[in-house]
This record gives structure tokens, sequence and C-alpha cells, in this order.
């Protein structure tokens, strides 16, 4: 597994990720039943402790997860083999991409405009 450094910053992104989540979920949940945010020992908050806490957990229990560690290396090694494009081909296919862009957006409006004149014609006479 050539690619282990990667797999490690990889889980440890998700449960940065799990923790940051259980944070940002513990928070409202406790105002709402109008429990305050516990310091322990003056220097952490409860549910940061638990935040911390689950963020670990869910990093060993991501790292001694087969599936998920063959996942992470097979995403890496697809990763490798990704081409990306010099400064040139991708100046051309920007260019591209904004010209047809405007050019779809004109025959829309314009579309707009005829089907606009064409109901007004038709539907708002008066006889």
């Amino acid at each position: 597994m050539n690619n282990q450094k990667y797999i490690v910053m990889t889980l440890l992104g998700i449960a940065f990720l799990v923790a940051i989540s259980i944070r940002g979920l513990a928070l409202p949940i406790l105002a709402k039943f109008e429990i305050g945010d516990v310091m322990i020992g003056n220097i952490i908050s409860a549910s940061s402790l638990g935040a911390i806490v689950l963020g670990v957990v869910s990093f060993l229990f991501f790292n001694r997860n087969k599936a998920v560690v063959n996942f992470t290396n097979e995403s890496w090694t697809e990763l490798r083999k990704v081409f990306r494009p010099g400064k040139e081909e991708t100046v051309r296919s920007t260019t591209v991409v904004i010209g047809v862009t405007l050019f779809i957006a004109f025959m829309l409006g314009l579309y707009d405009y005829v089907w606009a004149e064409i109901t007004q014609v038709f539907l708002f006479t008066k006889t």
C-alpha cells in the first residue's frame, strides 16, 4: 500500500468532519433543552471534549475497517491517474464554455422575447 500517508490523512479529515459535525449539532440541542455547555476544568467544554472523543473513535474505527481503507486506497490510486490539462488547453476550454453559455443565453432571451410578443398580440388584444 503505497498510499498509506494519504489514507491516514483522508481518514483524519473524515474524523475531523465528524467531530465538527457532532460539536455543531450538540450546541443547538443543548440550547433547545436549555442546558448549558459545561466547562471541564476551565479548559474545554463538554461538547468539545465529546466531539474530540468521537472524532478519535471514528478515526480508529475507519482505520481498522478494511473496506474503508481499501476504498480510500483505490480512490487515491485512481486520483493518481487523473490528467490535468495545461494552461493553454484550460484557457481554450474556458473560452469555449463562456462562448457557448453566452450564445445559449442570447437564444433563450430571444426566444422569450418572441413568445412574449406573440402572446401579447393574441391574448391581450382588445376586441
